[in-house]
């Protein structure tokens, strides 16, 4: 169980213990062993709840219930969702014995899914409270700009991935559709958090800019994994075990480490 005065520093610390501890239980437990099974499915149920803890205590930390509040809560709001899609996936592959690979997408897509919207919708509120507070927004033209290319250069590596996914016809379309969400969705999540970041470097001091710093080093890492994982299924690739995994779980400390920032933020300012 976590201290309840756990630091950002501190939680960097575990993560550099943990992922690599991760890393070393996947190089030497057997593959398709009962105890790869337990440390790959319970591995992500233990960092997600990390980052649900550190967020629950960035939400508390404000005082009055404004739109950055309101966009860290819709944060909380997705990772507890996202947890939750990590803890039935563990359950449906450890204690019903279903075939993950066989029968995707399971109920642990459905909450996976569901996540997206409260993730979304925080960045974007998140964009317009920095909007209207007055705070320097720097050259819009020029984060547009990079987010288009952005766009454009992610969409083509998605497809180009993911064509052969959507054009396989023993691939089920409700398959295809789960294969193609995931990197989409993401897309959407990446864009407002690289655009935050941006806004926030410009405030003149680091310090404004690690919490959205953090957050997009997160949510980038879980980019990348959605990606791969979507090939690797389907591709019949994808195991207990993959170091894919390790993005997922340092995903999720990225935006643990990101939440204790923002706690660490508002009270050096007393708000």
């Amino acid at each position: 169980m976590l201290p309840p005065m756990i630091t950002s520093k501190n939680l960097g610390w575990t993560a550099a213990i943990l992922i690599p501890l991760n890393l070393l239980l996947f190089l030497i437990l057997p593959d398709g062993s009962l105890s790869m099974r337990y440390v790959s499915d319970f591995m992500p149920i233990l960092t997600s709840l990390i980052a649900c803890y550190c967020l629950f205590l960035a939400f508390k930390s404000f005082k009055t219930f404004d739109h950055t509040k309101l966009s860290w809560m819709l944060i909380l709001i997705g990772t507890i969702l996202n947890m939750l899609a990590e803890s039935t996936y563990a359950f449906l592959e450890i204690y019903a014995h279903i075939d993950m690979s066989e029968s995707f997408p399971t109920l642990a897509d459905v909450f996976w899914c569901n996540a997206y919207l409260p993730l979304v919708s925080g960045m974007w509120v998140l964009y317009w409270a920095y909007k209207k507070s007055g705070f320097p927004m720097g050259n819009t033209k020029l984060y547009w700009l990079f987010a288009t290319l952005f766009s454009i250069v992610i969409s083509c590596v998605i497809l180009y991935l993911l064509i052969p996914v959507m054009q396989d016809d023993e691939t089920t379309l409700i398959a295809k559709i789960f294969y193609l969400f995931y990197p989409v969705a993401d897309l959407f999540l990446v864009i407002p958090a690289v655009i935050l970041m941006y806004i926030t470097s410009l405030f003149g001091t680091a310090i404004l800019s690690k919490p959205l710093r953090f957050l997009t080093i997160g949510f980038i890492f879980m980019t990348v994994a959605d990606l791969i994982y979507s090939v690797l299924d389907w591709q019949d690739l994808y195991s207990n075990g993959n170091y894919t995994d390790l993005l997922w779980n340092a995903g999720y400390l990225a935006i643990g480490i990101a939440a204790l920032r923002q706690k660490e933020l508002i009270e050096s300012f007393k708000i």
